[in-house]
């Protein structure tokens, strides 16, 4: 049973979309008392969205923790006054955004025109990118703005071609704990997403990949709506069958693989 309520207004979704992150931020440890966080600002409605709602007033986190929004700049093809519009937007809610030039991310992930495994060198690049400027910054955690819908697809992307059981975490620690990348939109569906940035009047001033729309993460995302259409409820199933593994299940314990 669908659960989108349409006709909400934006007030009302902002705050189910707060009370989501809440919840998120309560269950996985998200934010302690004097965190200097990255907020991953990639101009799409997602991460957008997410800065809204982390930088709400009324949020307990709001007075304990401190946000640095900042944007990688990949170098892909995007309208001309985009960054300074991103700019201002984010300046209209009280940040400074910073944007770091990182063209060279779309000469390496395009390489001769032919790309093998673009998503996945774009994507490493922009984390090795994100770390390096936490640390350089002070910052010990990296928020990226990965909904719930983008769990289930890497989910579905590890297990088809990656030979494996895996998505990703919502409180993921890397170097031994000393950064972390967060994901507190990570119990908001993407229609609640969509529906709020609608309302909002979000722009969406990503930049424009020549892959997208020719992906695994594309062709994934339509095979699971279609599934959604035929079988309703069937994401939200999926979802939280990743809180209930049954290890005994799988055959983790066999290190070799039939070929």
């Amino acid at each position: 049973m669908r659960r989108d309520f349409p006709h909400l207004s934006m007030s009302k979704r902002r705050k189910v979309l707060l009370r989501l992150v809440k919840k998120a931020v309560k269950m996985f440890n998200l934010f302690e008392k004097n965190d200097r966080v990255i907020i991953a600002i990639s101009g799409g409605i997602d991460s957008l969205a997410m800065f809204d709602i982390l930088t709400d007033k009324s949020a307990w986190w709001s007075r304990l923790v401190e946000f640095a929004p900042i944007h990688i700049d990949t170098g892909f093809p995007r309208e001309d006054n985009s960054l300074e519009i991103l700019g201002d937007y984010i300046e209209k809610n009280g940040y400074e955004l910073r944007i770091v030039d990182k063209r060279e991310i779309a000469r390496t992930a395009l390489g001769d025109g032919k790309p093998q495994n673009p998503c996945f060198i774009c994507s490493r690049m922009r984390r090795k990118a994100l770390l390096e400027i936490a640390e350089e910054v002070g910052a010990n955690k990296i928020a990226m703005a990965h909904h719930r819908e983008d769990v289930l697809e890497t989910l579905l992307i590890n297990l088809f071609w990656g030979r494996e059981i895996a998505a990703f975490m919502p409180n993921q620690p890397l170097f031994g704990g000393k950064y972390h990348i967060i994901r507190p939109m990570f119990l908001v569906k993407e229609s609640q997403l969509k529906g709020y940035a609608k309302l909002r009047v979000i722009p969406d001033l990503s930049a424009k990949c020549p892959v997208a729309g020719n992906t695994k993460r594309e062709y994934i995302k339509e095979l699971l709506n279609r599934l959604e259409r035929e079988n309703s409820g069937l994401k939200r199933n999926m979802f939280r069958a990743l809180f209930h593994p049954k290890t005994e299940y799988l055959l983790g314990e066999y290190t070799k693989t039939p070929k």
